[in-house]
């Protein structure tokens, strides 16, 4: 495919030629090109493959494609790389970077490999060369459990110091025959796109495969009702049979080439007078989605200890009623107390299997895809040192990872109104000082009640407790719509899956608490949510 960017190239066909290996003879004849292949990270789900060599003053165009399995992005990878070499159609020659192309089809429901690949093609003297982000995997039949992996070593890839820094377009892929996109394309796009700040917008545009040159309206209406950000401009149309057989039919062929290679020159022209942009601040959404999702689950397992001891404490209350009917010190009750013990974990995903839980609070601080720290201090919740999730930001050393987490359990009690007063003894409440000043004047208030002083005392420090239980549950729940609401500023798609599902939780509670200034802004995310969850 002749094109501007590499009319300078000192590479021929049969340079190329000689740097592949034939994987099939014909027209065109297919090779693939050989690679220099690295891993960017320990466990090898990053892999960089490179073809050529680096050159100081030569500009780097860097893409990542992202689509649902089987759209096409295995032939679009290795047309971008042909439409780069410099690959005309009288060449006869189809030059694929790919792995075992042959073998894969494009109506394939899961991927064969789950690997993030960044593909480098360097051409000696020219003005340009291309790196492409290929994210396989996304949307299988492996469900999203797997896609959390993807979107994790996309974090890596951004974070790593020989990965990526910069990017000068993000290609989202979709297919000509696409009436609406699916919930699973949805999915994809939601989830990819919940990865980046705000000012990546203009760098996002849209791919169209097996396109017969038509302007593919059902796409664009589908993409335009799901309000998908993206640069404002019809999407880049490709036919996706440049490999195919070309003895018969050569002219139909030669048509198809001609129209690839214009909507290629098309983006490539375009990318000429964009903006760069830098993954500082997806590098920083991507931190703090992680440090939001911890401290959500950890909230949430807070109120729903402080929503449980509200449960424990209001039957005792029913219970010392009972006893002032009845005046029997002995008479028995039942209460359901609740309490934390560390359990291991079991029957979880390999990356659930270690969660980091603070010593001091007793509290889980990274249950969720705690996976990669090698020790607290390398925890992604960690910063400057000290913990962002748990109650007392408590310093790393005060934490464990480990195969345990911290879990709410109940379990029956029988008491006594005896039981109750030992019980009540023993729970370090407000200062006595204040407590004795606060029960005389009470017990002035009560002088033609009959109850005993101790029932009195029981009382005032009942109710003294249930409602520091419920300031305590007002705090957590304000301080989780902090979290959201600042992720929601910083991320390009606020509505997305993971915040719509934290405010299926905080919202309810937030609404108890009748500020509504505060739930205003979550209802209107959370319906922001529900309208993609409909559509």
């Amino acid at each position: 495919m002749a094109h501007s960017i590499s009319q300078e190239k000192s590479w021929t066909v049969d340079d190329l030629m000689k740097k592949s290996e034939l994987i099939r003879e014909g027209t065109p004849a297919r090779y693939r090109l050989i690679t220099t292949r690295s891993n960017l990270d320990e466990s090898g789900k990053i892999r960089k493959w490179t073809f050529g060599q680096r050159e100081i003053n030569a500009q780097n165009k860097i893409i990542l494609l992202v689509g649902e399995t089987g759209t096409g992005k295995t032939t679009l990878i290795n047309t971008l790389v042909n439409y780069t070499l410099g690959v005309k159609f009288e060449d006869h020659v189809w030059f694929e970077i790919t792995e075992d192309s042959q073998n894969q089809t494009e109506d394939q429901t899961e991927s064969q490999t789950t690997e993030i690949t960044v593909y480098e093609v360097l051409i000696q003297n020219s003005q340009v060369s291309v790196t492409i982000i290929d994210t396989p995997g996304y949307g299988d039949t492996r469900g999203k459990e797997h896609d959390i992996q993807i979107a994790d070593n996309l974090r890596k890839l951004f974070k790593n110091d020989t990965g990526v820094k910069e990017i000068d377009a993000v290609c989202l892929v979709v297919k000509a025959s696409d009436n609406r996109l699916s919930y699973r394309q949805h999915y994809i796009f939601d989830a990819l796109l919940s990865l980046f700040g705000k000012d990546i917008e203009e760098n996002i545009v849209i791919f169209v495969t097996h396109s017969d040159g038509g302007t593919p309206k059902n796409v664009i209406s589908a993409i335009n009702k799901l309000k998908i950000p993206c640069k404002k401009t019809d999407p880049y149309r490709f036919n996706n049979r440049q490999a195919e057989d070309q003895t018969k039919n050569g002219t139909f062929y030669k048509e198809i080439w001609k129209g690839t290679e214009k909507n290629l020159t098309d983006f490539f022209t375009s990318l000429k007078d964009q903006k760069r942009t830098s993954l500082y601040m997806t590098e920083s959404v991507l931190t703090e989605q992680i440090r939001l999702k911890a401290c959500v689950s950890n909230l949430r397992e807070r109120i729903e200890l402080k929503e449980s001891k509200h449960k424990e404490l209001v039957q005792i209350q029913e219970a010392l009623k009972q006893n002032q009917m009845q005046r029997n010190v002995n008479l028995p009750f039942n209460v359901t107390k609740y309490y934390k013990e560390k359990v291991t974990i079991e029957n979880t995903s390999w990356w659930d299997r270690k969660a980091t839980c603070c010593s001091v609070c007793k509290e889980n601080c990274h249950e969720s895809n705690c996976w990669c720290a090698i020790n607290p201090k390398l925890c992604e919740v960690m910063k400057d040192g000290h913990c962002t999730v748990c109650t007392g930001k408590c310093h790393h050393s005060k934490h464990i990872r480990e195969k345990k987490k911290y879990v709410i359990k109940s379990k029956n009690d029988t008491m006594t109104y005896t039981d109750l007063i030992k019980f009540q003894e023993s729970t370090d409440m407000a200062s006595e000082d204040t407590f004795l000043v606060e029960l005389e004047e009470t017990e002035n208030k009560n002088k033609s009640n009959m109850k005993t002083k101790e029932e009195i005392r029981i009382e005032e420090r009942l109710k003294a407790e249930l409602i520091e239980i419920e300031k305590d549950k007002t705090r957590l729940v304000e301080e989780a719509w902090t979290t959201i609401i600042k992720l929601s500023k910083i991320t390009l798609k606020p509505d997305n899956d993971f915040i719509v599902k934290s405010l299926e939780f905080v919202l309810p509670r937030a609404k108890e608490n009748e500020d509504p200034s505060w739930v205003q802004k979550l209802e209107k995310l959370s319906y922001c949510g529900e309208q993609d969850t409909e559509l």
